[in-house]
């Protein structure tokens, strides 16, 4: 991945994305505990951790519906009999080798952790001729397309990522099947106008946004 060419969109780091939280995938009750409050910070933990790595927005958001999929968003998450921890539920023998219990459940290292995988496997040229996940990004993919591909080859569970392009449509109704290359002016620039709208009708601006500077 050309890394540079997405280093102007750390400005979005800048930029409260409020709308984007007030769904009622954030707002529901948590299996793990976690409060909704607790869920935004995780998931705008996220976001501005991969923004700072230089990925675009679309990636960051891809990479918390995963997390919502592996932890439900709880950096406190405990799964597979102890052996996978916090956010991204990094495993002992895997993504989370070397690291401590309370290190994953950092929300920031557990993040950065999961940022390091994808900067390999998101880049990676794959045998069977598949595209990797800034490929996809950069060929238009939506955000529901990319979750999917970050979980088959990211988190790479058993089930290769299966159902987290569903998860996408969940958390983000709005705007989880517009081409994710739309979403960094557009996005932001419907939230921000449209910070005290329901999720639905700040994704009508963000659609009508993306139509005007698809034209343009």
């Amino acid at each position: 991945m050309e890394r540079q060419k997405h280093r102007s969109e750390v400005d979005v780091v800048r930029i409260n994305l409020p709308a984007l939280w007030e769904g009622s995938e954030f707002q529901r009750a948590s299996k793990y505990a976690e409060s909704a409050a607790g869920r935004v910070r995780n998931a705008q933990i996220i976001v501005t951790e991969f923004l700072k790595s230089g990925f675009p927005l679309g990636v960051a958001l891809a990479a918390v519906v995963n997390a919502r999929h592996e932890s439900d968003l709880s950096n406190a998450a405990v799964g597979d009999s102890g052996h996978s921890v916090g956010l991204f539920q990094l495993y002992d023998s895997g993504a989370g080798k070397g690291m401590t219990v309370e290190e994953r459940m950092d929300p920031y290292i557990n993040t950065r952790r999961i940022i390091e995988e994808t900067e390999v496997y998101g880049n990676k040229t794959y045998r069977d001729g598949r595209l990797n996940l800034m490929d996809a990004y950069d060929q238009g993919a939506s955000v529901s397309t990319l979750a999917l591909i970050f979980g088959r080859d990211i988190e790479r569970p058993a089930n290769k990522g299966a159902g987290r392009d569903k998860t996408a449509r969940s958390l983000f109704p709005a705007i989880a099947d517009l081409p994710a290359k739309t979403l960094t002016r557009a996005a932001v620039t419907g939230v921000v106008v449209a910070t005290s709208l329901s999720v639905a009708a700040a994704g009508v601006l963000i659609y009508f946004l993306w139509r005007w500077r698809k034209n343009q």
